[in-house]
């Protein structure tokens, strides 16, 4: 916990740590000097009438000047703890998603979506709780005790010690005891919120699924079971906090009352002028030692919220400390060609898999070029096409793209030379313009509309009553697949790249407009080298290079007049698509 906190603290941080440790040592003098006067003020009332009432009002102001400079220390404390402690989780917060941010898909393998929507809120809150109440309690308590043990010794009594103890030895063994039930339980809460996430996220991703096969009591069935565990763990958790603060108050009311208890036989055999003096000492006494037991409470506020805290901070650590797959190269080398791409014996598996997911993959495109996969479901099409752009790397052979191997060059210039229209058409919160311009938020209204023409969208995002600045909701769920695919394809030619990448983005539309983007691509990209993984033959007929691939091998590499007479694995799926006559057979 606190080497993950010291170290994302910047310069302004510890000094802001040196601050609060200073200006908690004026907060104790000050908090002392009371109680010293408390002790002067009952010697005051048992003093005579005309020296009494001068000295009590005296110590009176004394104590009313310290405690509203007690009270303004405090609040100095307080505003730069807040702001220490927000600064700091702001600062791991920003690391952890751009930790995040550079994770490669094989990465992901480790963290599942929810978990790491967890770790970045929730448990970030809780580190960020825990710092904060760490920087309030955490010198304070400390100081405040060992200050009042000091005091205390001045004021010594055997008896008076022995109850003392007594008390203070209930009240750790009681804290002991409820730490040793409460802390397993924060481990459970966390996955049990990492459960919950997953529970929501699944319904609300899938509720078209859900509504269509009217699942939703089987949903609701699947959080409840979640929900109710979760809250069976929170109650235990609330049940064993909710029985410290009667213990605390019971040792403190205990404490007071055994204090006066055993002074009450002490004064009186004493006379008054003596008892006077008891008295007073008694009181000092109470206070001091209930000073002792409030710093103890201070302590047992932050070790009670620590283990839950330290598990986040573990959880969030992972993240950071996980080695990210794909990385700069130390030197990076300049690219020789444009708009190739080569694969040379290239083999690819998945972390923790023995076995390949796709092996011995070689081919070369030139400049403007078109290379197409196909293959069944899982042959391992989307896996090769991920390699170019490095969202994974190859596991054997080399990837070479303009002429290098894509592990020699930075990522971000070689994906400024790609553009990628995914398969699942995914669109960011925002308008329409600001998705088309994703790449570059300098793009002109023109350069826009010119790519939305490509993509055959211009039709109906000028439909639309704002045209480009028309709303787009969060993953675009208020545009049909149809529409979500051509403003993905008008993305990715937007900044007219030297490759461009379709992983099976013509699927959703209809095999006029299929061929009609294809067609605008084509002409108004002539030197773009395209690489299109599709399962309608009819969308890579055309293709200088068609990869036909079966259960991650090419069994297949040429156009499309060769594979349907040669490649018996092409032609079964051309002749499940079109006929004889249509295939030219």
């Amino acid at each position: 916990m606190f080497k993950l906190l010291f170290k994302n603290m910047k310069p302004r941080n510890w000094v802001s740590l040196v601050i609060i440790f200073l200006l908690t040592f004026a907060q104790v003098f000050f908090m002392m000097q009371i109680v010293s006067y408390i002790s002067l003020l009952t010697n005051a009332v048992g003093a005579s009438r005309e020296k009494g009432v001068a000295e009590i009002w005296w110590y009176g102001l004394y104590m009313v000047i310290c405690a509203i400079l007690m009270a303004l220390v405090e609040v100095i404390i307080r505003f730069v703890a807040s702001a220490t402690a927000s600064s700091t989780v702001t600062n791991l917060r920003q690391k952890l998603y751009e930790r995040v941010n550079n994770f490669a898909m094989s990465d992901f393998a480790s963290f599942s979506t929810e978990s790491l929507i967890t770790r970045t809120t929730n448990d970030m809150q809780n580190v960020h709780l825990a710092w904060l109440t760490f920087l309030k309690t955490a010198f304070v308590a400390p100081i405040t005790m060992v200050w009042a043990i000091i005091l205390l010794c001045q004021h010594a009594s055997g008896s008076l010690t022995l109850v003392t103890v007594i008390w203070l030895l209930v009240l750790v063994i009681s804290v002991v005891v409820l730490l040793l039930l409460i802390t397993p339980k924060y481990k459970v809460v966390q996955k049990l919120t990492d459960a919950l996430n997953v529970s929501s996220r699944e319904n609300l991703t899938g509720v078209r699924v859900v509504r269509a096969f009217n699942a939703e009591t089987y949903q609701e069935a699947k959080f409840e079971k979640v929900n109710a565990e979760f809250t069976r763990v929170q109650i235990f958790a609330g049940r064993v906090i909710s029985v410290f603060t009667p213990i605390v108050m019971l040792v403190m009311m205990g404490l007071s009352l055994s204090i006066l208890w055993v002074s009450a036989y002490v004064i009186n055999g004493l006379e008054v002028g003596a008892a006077n003096a008891q008295f007073a000492t008694t009181n000092a006494f109470v206070m001091l030692a209930n000073q002792i037991v409030l710093s103890f409470v201070l302590l047992v506020t932050l070790i009670v919220i620590w283990p839950r805290a330290s598990v986040s901070a573990k959880r969030i650590r992972e993240v950071l400390a996980h080695e990210v797959s794909v990385l700069d190269p130390a030197s990076p080398v300049e690219f020789k060609d444009k708009g190739t791409i080569e694969f040379k014996n290239v083999g690819f598996a998945y972390p923790g898999s023995e076995k390949e997911a796709v092996s011995d993959i070689s081919f070369k495109v030139k400049r403007g070029e078109t290379i197409a996969f196909i293959g069944a479901t899982g042959s391992g099409k989307t896996t090769i096409i991920n390699m170019i752009p490095r969202m994974a790397d190859c596991t054997r052979g080399e990837v070479l793209v303009d002429g290098v191997n894509v592990k020699d060059v930075l990522q971000s210039d070689l994906r400024d030379r790609i553009g990628y229209a995914p398969q699942r058409g995914f669109l960011f919160k925002g308008i329409i313009k600001d998705n088309i311009a994703f790449k570059n938020p300098n793009m002109t209204l023109e350069e826009v509309r010119w790519a939305a023409q490509i993509a055959d969208a211009d039709g109906f995002v000028s439909s639309k009553r704002n045209g480009y600045d028309s709303e787009v909701a969060q993953g675009g769920s208020n545009f049909s697949g149809g529409q979500k695919q051509r403003l993905c394809i008008a993305r990715a030619v937007a900044t007219k790249p030297e490759i461009l990448i379709f992983d099976d983005s013509f699927s959703a539309l209809d095999y006029k407009t299929d061929k009609t983007v294809r067609a605008r691509i084509a002409s108004s990209l002539p030197e773009t080298t395209r690489v299109i993984i599709a399962q309608r033959v009819g969308t890579i007929m055309d293709a200088d290079q068609i990869v036909v691939l079966d259960q991650g091998k090419m069994v297949g590499i040429g156009k499309h007049k060769d594979l349907i007479r040669n490649c018996p694995v092409y032609q079964e799926i051309a002749l499940s698509q079109l006929s004889k006559e249509e295939l030219g057979l």
